[in-house]
């Protein structure tokens, strides 16, 4: 069969369904879409496609819906021209107006800038940071707050800063013996690669509890706990409830639970990606659970953080693509100091898309 022709009828296919959110069948197409063939013709097309695995049943209807490896094949070589999109003029101005404050932090620039990202594309937008554990501390720090609390700060050659609220009484402890064992473990493990911390601090604590006292060492694990979780957060989700909005996720409460769920653990997010495949430095890959499934489309900013846009698998690809495009290239621009000053762009596909799908076909031999 005219592997043309099946193309066309599986880019019409995802395209319809993600616009209805409903099985698609050939009387649809037909009605839609600009196929010069008959029903038949359609029907035939679409059991083809179906035996490919590239799509499938949801139901006893006639319909049929895109599957993971269908929009994976759509993505890595139908959509082409199709996908070139500008992101919307009135989003760039209200984007740059946002970053247009060097008073901003980087955190709050982050933030910001996921929240406008879900707003667009009514997904879920996820930051996740660098590995914490190949990082080093810089200094530990202890902040009195009250007779009762005190902050702990922990920060990392990488800019990243931790704070932790303790309470001091309920570890037997007063602010200055609490102060005095932090500042001797800092003068002791500043410089330390995170990864190796845990190992250094038991080694230590006999040694500080023999100096400062053993209720010392009640604050010397707390802190020792706190830099453990603090080693494996580097993950925030926006844009949660825009799920509620979604077919996939309004009528089923047990898949939406399901896919709050994932969303909270980026161990489980990363591992039940069947497949990841790069177009240019843009990364797609797909869950696959059966209950609440993602696609998930993601990019490196400022080379240490990524960027990730969440949704179903049905999302609408040329909107994600350009607005994950335009937003870590307005990022990144913004860490570099460079000035925004014309960087209102008609956004193009991801960079060397094309090249990048035709070199990657020719190395896996491609489909026939």
């Amino acid at each position: 069969m005219d592997r043309k022709r099946k193309d066309l009828v599986l880019k019409y296919i995802v395209e319809e369904f993600v616009k209805t959110a409903q099985p698609v069948g050939s009387v649809s197409l037909l009605k839609n879409y600009p196929l010069d063939c008959s029903s038949a013709t359609i029907r035939n097309t679409m059991a083809q496609l179906e035996k490919e695995g590239l799509i499938e049943k949801t139901h006893v209807s006639s319909g049929r819906v895109p599957s993971a490896l269908g929009y994976q094949y759509y993505l890595d070589h139908i959509h082409g021209e199709s996908m070139t999109s500008s992101v919307d003029m009135e989003f760039q101005r209200e984007f740059k107006r946002a970053l247009d404050s060097k008073a901003h932090s980087v955190e709050e620039v982050l933030s910001r800038s996921c929240q406008m990202l879900s707003e667009l594309t009514n997904t879920a937008t996820v930051v996740l940071g660098p590995r914490a554990d190949e990082e080093h501390l810089v200094s530990l720090q202890v902040l009195k707050l009250n007779d009762d609390q005190a902050m702990g700060i922990f920060v990392t050659d990488s800019g990243y800063v931790e704070k932790k609220t303790f309470l001091l009484k309920g570890m037997g402890l007063n602010y200055e013996t609490a102060s005095s064992a932090i500042e001797m473990l800092n003068a002791r493990i500043a410089g330390t690669k995170i990864s190796e911390i845990s190992e250094k601090v038991e080694k230590l604590t006999p040694v500080i509890v023999a100096q400062v006292g053993r209720s010392s060492q009640n604050i010397l694990r707390a802190f020792l706990e706190a830099l453990t979780t603090f080693a494996r957060k580097r993950y925030t989700v926006y844009g949660k409830k825009n799920l509620l909005s979604l077919p996939e996720f309004s009528s089923d409460a047990d898949a939406l639970l399901h896919a709050i769920d994932t969303l909270e653990d980026p161990t489980k997010l990363q591992r039940s990606m069947t497949r990841q495949d790069d177009l240019g430095s843009v990364s797609v890959g797909f869950t696959s659970n059966g209950n609440g499934d993602f696609a998930i489309v993601s990019k490196p900013i400022n080379n240490k953080d990524k960027i990730a846009v969440v949704g179903p698998k049905r999302m609408d690809y040329r909107k994600v693509l350009s607005a994950l495009e335009f937003v870590v290239f307005m990022i990144d621009k913004y860490l570099s100091g460079a000035s925004s000053e014309g960087a209102l762009i008609p956004v193009s596909p991801p960079e060397n898309i094309v090249e990048a799908k035709a070199t990657k076909r020719k190395k896996k031999g491609g489909r026939k």
